[in-house]
């Protein structure tokens, strides 16, 4: 008799019934086990006795039936709750598979397990129109400066009102070619497409945190390439020009526009420095955390040309903040009576800094801490241009 015909009428202890692996095995001695294969529970010896094959095969078949009928009425009730028919299941079962990939790994029973894991996550996710959840991801950040503040709210304003749209749907009904294509209409050139990519990133991380969507559609969205343009630093005379025409104004304005030429400190970086930052007596500023661009504290070298200005025009300032509050306007007018009229690029005295002190010290780890780089990568790659400075104009430069 097979062991596997006998172990399967002890069907009480689990709810697997199929009489067609009951008879698979006939092979009584081949079996040795005296347990259930299903649930492994040990069967007792009786069950095990010298029986006719036809006699259990009756009594299985009889609880088959009894069993399948239970199920079945259990079955219906559920569904009837739902008002789905049985065969509204079926049919629904039969899409589902009809939808498995070919090359799928799971079985047919984990595919749709699977399936209504997914829905059921999308169905549970709180719903939050994209307008909503990008006041409340701003309110979350205004722990950051006011600057990048500004940034996130232009980005988010600007994407807003390219697709207005896009604002009253819900964030789990953005898929990544749509983003894209949001980005590419309201941003034209690569860094900004970059930027905006960058700060909606943050915000489906937002909404992602807070099962607003179940994935961010923004990850499968590739960074546009941007190809950095060279930039020539001023020459000497340049900056010299530069910084009498801002004495000729005012000496807070030489006092502003000598801390561009000579330190290499960020634009938005200056006009948070206070007095307080500036130490003579050592030759260093510091860069304070809600100052800087990184968020990190560093220490700039104050070079002897620019050591003088200060101490020469120190005492006369009584103002707390060293840039005063119309200096972008007379920054501009300063420029253009220097000869920049039409001319000026941005960053270009950074760039001219970042090229003398390579040329005059040679030390780049130093350069990188002055300037605030995470890496010399960057320094390299950008902001070093030493042709056509030779070593005489690079130490009178800083002296």
């Amino acid at each position: 008799m097979s062991i596997v015909f006998k172990i399967r009428y002890a069907l009480p202890c689990c709810n697997t019934l199929n009489s067609n692996r009951f008879l698979e095995c006939e092979n009584f001695q081949a079996m040795k086990k005296e347990t259930c294969f299903e649930c492994s529970i040990r069967l007792p010896k009786w069950l095990i006795s010298r029986t006719s094959k036809v006699f259990w095969k009756f009594l299985f078949d009889y609880r088959i039936l009894n069993t399948m009928n239970s199920i079945l009425n259990s079955a219906k009730k559920v569904l009837g709750k739902a008002k789905v028919s049985v065969v509204d299941c079926s049919r629904y079962i039969r899409n589902i598979l009809d939808a498995k990939p070919s090359d799928s790994k799971l079985t047919d029973a984990q595919f749709i397990l699977k399936v209504i894991e997914v829905g059921l996550r999308n169905v549970r996710a709180k719903e939050m129109s994209l307008t909503d959840g990008f006041a409340l991801y701003l309110k979350s950040k205004q722990h950051l400066r006011p600057d990048s503040v500004r940034d996130i709210r232009c980005i988010g304003n600007r994407l807003l009102r390219t697709s207005p749209e896009f604002g009253k749907r819900n964030f789990s009904e953005f898929s990544a070619s749509e983003c894209e294509e949001w980005l590419n209409a309201a941003f034209h050139t690569n860094p900004q497409f970059n930027k905006a990519r960058t700060m909606l990133h943050g915000l489906f991380e937002f909404a992602l945190r807070r099962e607003w969507c179940d994935k961010n559609p923004i990850k499968r969205i590739e960074r546009k390439k941007v190809v950095e343009k060279e930039i020539q630093p001023l020459k000497l005379t340049e900056t010299k020009r530069l910084i009498k025409t801002a004495q000729r104004e005012s000496p807070v304005y030489a006092i502003v526009a000598a801390l561009l030429v000579y330190t290499g400190i960020r634009p938005r970086e200056v006009r948070r420095l206070t007095w307080r930052d500036i130490d003579t007596e050592e030759k260093t500023i510091t860069v304070r955390s809600q100052c800087s661009k990184t968020g990190g504290v560093r220490q700039v070298e104050i070079p002897p040309v620019l050591n003088r200005v200060l101490i020469a025009h120190s005492r006369e300032l009584k103002e707390e903040k060293i840039c005063p509050t119309d200096w972008q306007r007379r920054w501009r007018k300063i420029r253009d009576n220097s000869g920049f009229r039409g001319r000026w690029v941005q960053d270009v005295l950074r760039h001219t800094y970042a090229s003398f002190h390579a040329k005059n010290y040679a030390d780049l780890p130093r350069l990188q801490l002055n300037m605030g780089h995470r890496d010399l990568s960057l320094l390299r790659s950008r902001y070093v241009n030493m042709h056509g400075i030779s070593r005489t104009e690079a130490k009178s430069f800083f002296n």
